[in-house]
């Protein structure tokens, strides 16, 4: 049994070398966890037709020390799961203890028919901050690229950057169908009179849909090719000095992507923040590579995501487990028996533990049938 071959796990963050890995964890993941945490929903404030800006505050004036980039879930008890969402805010744009996130309407999905009503005042629980994905500390050019709710993160991005002061260009391009689906414009396209003096900061939406008789005067076609043809053949951005953030839906990270390699940006050059869904595999954990660090246990969004298991059994069609059987700690005993599993039906596929693991135990890629030292041992 095989997870999907073609399956690229996004490099969400700030990629790095291939090094040899440290016993212990990175100290940035030893000193990131998530917090569950109880809130309520302040404000809820149509965006567009289909977007809201969601507003939470958690209880008792507490706080959740995150950066810009990064990515919490939500859970309510009318759903069985929770959701994970970019926060769409930089820290320093932000009262203590709140936290907005953009979210899309989409059709049949749950979380968006609990929009459908005014659940203001409603409890809610944050859970985070979740991911890796942030500026980087180098002075280049900042092309990010953004489409759908994916406005998120990037806007949490360059509101940080204009609260820092970084000195840098920033070219902000925003993909999306119709003018009817834009928002925030006026509030983005004022980051520039806050920019660091003597850099350009310049927000581009472009539209793939808009009807040719309509009266926009910006950009039109598909964002990637829209940034290719009128700043990267033009000179205005160099592909050897820049830095490319990318947030939004996976075809269109994956055109940003072809497009910048074409041009030769390096790999390294490049930070992704893919949405995932339940239509994504769910990571799988190589136990001969495991351990026993617990880092993957101490950002898991979810109780029951991450299981210790001392046997699995019922394979269902797609070559994951049915019958996952707990451990009982009298009877059963460390890494040499038992399998760290991941549940598929409790996962959100937020792959916080593939970020989190410092051995590289944990991905998509990895072959459905558990491995253990034991089976290693005893083949």
């Amino acid at each position: 049994m095989a997870s999907r071959s073609d399956f690229i796990y996004p490099n969400n963050g700030v990629p790095h070398s291939e090094t040899k890995v440290a016993s212990a964890p990175h100290p940035d993941v030893q000193n990131s966890r998530v917090k569950i945490k109880d809130a309520v929903i302040t404000s809820m404030e149509n965006l567009t037709h289909d977007t809201f800006l969601l507003t939470v505050k958690l209880d008792n004036n507490e706080y959740l020390e995150s950066h810009a980039g990064q990515y919490g879930t939500l859970k309510v008890d009318d759903l069985d799961k929770p959701r994970a969402f970019s926060f769409a805010r930089g820290p320093n744009s932000e009262k203590k203890g709140e936290f907005s996130f953009f979210i899309k309407q989409v059709p049949g999905g749950l979380f968006s028919e609990y929009l459908k009503e005014d659940r203001t005042g409603q409890k809610i629980v944050l859970s985070g901050p979740m991911g890796q994905f942030k500026i980087d500390e180098s002075n280049e050019d900042m092309v990010c690229i953004a489409g759908g709710s994916g406005m998120s993160a990037i806007n949490a991005i360059v509101e940080e950057a204009a609260h820092s002061q970084v000195k840098r260009n920033c070219y902000f391009f925003y993909g999306a169908r119709q003018q009817k689906d834009l928002y925030l414009v006026d509030e983005i396209s004022a980051i520039e009179k806050k920019w660091a003096k003597g850099f350009t900061f310049k927000f581009i939406p472009v539209l793939s849909e808009e009807p040719e008789d309509s009266d926009w005067e910006g950009g039109r076609g598909f964002v990637t090719d829209f940034f290719k043809e009128n700043f990267l053949k033009t000179g205005v951005v160099k592909a050897e000095s820049c830095k490319a953030f990318f947030c939004g839906p996976p075809p269109m990270i994956d055109a940003g992507a072809k497009v910048l390699k074409e041009a030769g940006v390096s790999e390294e050059s490049m930070f992704f923040d893919k949405f995932e869904d339940a239509r994504s595999p769910a990571p799988v954990i190589d136990n001969s590579k495991c351990v026993l660090c617990d880092e993957c246990l101490l950002v898991k969004p979810t109780a029951d995501c991450i299981v210790e298991t001392a046997k699995l059994g019922d394979v269902k069609e797609n070559g994951k487990f049915a019958d996952i059987k707990r451990i009982d700690p009298a009877f059963t005993s460390g890494l040499y028996y038992n399998t760290l599993y991941i549940n598929e039906d409790k996962c959100i596929r937020c792959y916080a533990c593939v970020h989190a693991c410092p051995h590289k135990a944990i991905s998509p890629n990895y072959d459905l049938e558990p491995k253990t030292l034991r089976n290693i041992v005893e083949n």
